[in-house]
Protein backbone atom coordinates (compact mmCIF):
# COMPACT_ATOMS: atom_id res chain seq x y z
CA UNK A 1 0.00 0.00 0.00
CA UNK A 2 1.22 3.69 -0.86
CA UNK A 3 1.86 6.07 1.46
CA UNK A 4 3.33 9.78 1.88
CA UNK A 5 6.75 7.77 2.50
CA UNK A 6 6.20 6.40 -1.47
CA UNK A 7 5.34 10.02 -2.80
CA UNK A 8 8.29 11.81 -1.20
CA UNK A 9 11.37 9.49 -1.70
CA UNK A 10 13.52 9.29 -4.40
CA UNK A 11 15.20 6.44 -5.79
CA UNK A 12 17.38 7.68 -8.89
CA UNK A 13 19.67 10.30 -8.34
CA UNK A 14 22.14 9.26 -10.91
CA UNK A 15 21.21 12.37 -13.16
CA UNK A 16 21.77 14.62 -10.39
CA UNK A 17 24.90 16.65 -10.10
CA UNK A 18 26.99 16.35 -7.67
CA UNK A 19 26.68 19.56 -5.89
CA UNK A 20 23.19 19.43 -6.34
CA UNK A 21 23.48 15.42 -4.48
CA UNK A 22 25.33 17.23 -1.75
CA UNK A 23 23.40 20.13 -1.25
CA UNK A 24 19.77 17.43 -1.54
CA UNK A 25 20.96 15.11 1.34
CA UNK A 26 21.49 17.99 3.45
CA UNK A 27 18.41 19.26 2.68
CA UNK A 28 16.78 15.83 3.38
CA UNK A 29 19.10 15.51 6.75
CA UNK A 30 18.15 18.46 8.02
CA UNK A 31 14.21 17.79 7.45
CA UNK A 32 14.66 14.01 8.87
CA UNK A 33 16.33 15.61 12.45
CA UNK A 34 13.00 18.22 12.57
CA UNK A 35 11.01 15.40 12.13
CA UNK A 36 12.80 13.60 14.72
CA UNK A 37 12.68 16.28 17.23
CA UNK A 38 8.99 16.15 16.75
CA UNK A 39 8.90 13.12 18.01
CA UNK A 40 11.74 13.58 20.59
CA UNK A 41 10.17 16.99 21.91
CA UNK A 42 6.34 15.62 22.02
CA UNK A 43 7.95 12.41 24.26
CA UNK A 44 9.18 14.82 26.18
CA UNK A 45 6.33 17.19 26.93
CA UNK A 46 4.30 14.29 27.53
CA UNK A 47 6.25 13.15 29.83
CA UNK A 48 6.73 16.03 32.05
CA UNK A 49 3.13 16.73 32.13
CA UNK A 50 3.15 13.44 34.78
CA UNK A 51 4.57 17.05 37.35
CA UNK A 52 8.26 16.09 37.03
CA UNK A 53 9.74 18.43 39.60
CA UNK A 54 13.18 17.90 37.86
CA UNK A 55 12.21 19.30 34.24
CA UNK A 56 15.13 22.10 34.73
CA UNK A 57 15.05 25.34 32.79
CA UNK A 58 17.71 24.17 30.25
CA UNK A 59 15.26 21.33 29.31
CA UNK A 60 12.88 23.76 28.91
CA UNK A 61 15.08 25.84 26.41
CA UNK A 62 16.14 22.11 24.87
CA UNK A 63 12.42 21.28 23.90
CA UNK A 64 11.82 24.55 23.04
CA UNK A 65 14.78 24.26 20.55
CA UNK A 66 13.58 21.20 19.09
CA UNK A 67 9.80 22.43 18.61
CA UNK A 68 11.44 25.85 16.31
CA UNK A 69 13.12 23.33 14.74
CA UNK A 70 9.99 21.11 13.67
CA UNK A 71 8.42 23.98 12.81
CA UNK A 72 11.15 25.39 10.77
CA UNK A 73 10.73 22.10 8.39
CA UNK A 74 7.24 21.24 8.23
CA UNK A 75 6.09 24.31 6.18
CA UNK A 76 8.35 23.31 3.51
CA UNK A 77 8.11 19.95 3.40
CA UNK A 78 4.24 20.90 3.14
CA UNK A 79 4.75 23.52 0.04
CA UNK A 80 7.04 21.32 -1.71
CA UNK A 81 4.12 18.47 -1.31
CA UNK A 82 1.58 20.87 -2.34
CA UNK A 83 4.15 21.84 -5.34
CA UNK A 84 4.49 17.97 -6.45
CA UNK A 85 0.60 17.32 -6.53
CA UNK A 86 0.31 20.52 -8.80
CA UNK A 87 3.40 19.20 -10.88
CA UNK A 88 1.99 15.92 -11.37
CA UNK A 89 -1.67 17.51 -12.13
CA UNK A 90 0.09 19.46 -14.85
CA UNK A 91 1.96 16.56 -16.28
CA UNK A 92 -1.44 14.16 -15.71
CA UNK A 93 -3.01 16.87 -18.04
CA UNK A 94 -0.37 16.96 -20.39
CA UNK A 95 -0.54 13.27 -21.21
CA UNK A 96 -4.16 13.27 -21.52
CA UNK A 97 -4.15 15.64 -24.05
CA UNK A 98 -1.36 14.00 -25.91
CA UNK A 99 -3.66 10.97 -25.61
CA UNK A 100 -6.50 12.43 -27.62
Amino acid sequence: MRDIYHALVTHDFSKVSDRTLAETRDIYGDASMGINFAMQVIGNLLQELQGDKEYSDQDAKRDLFLIGSVLRQFPRMSQALDQNSSNAEFELKKRKGAAK
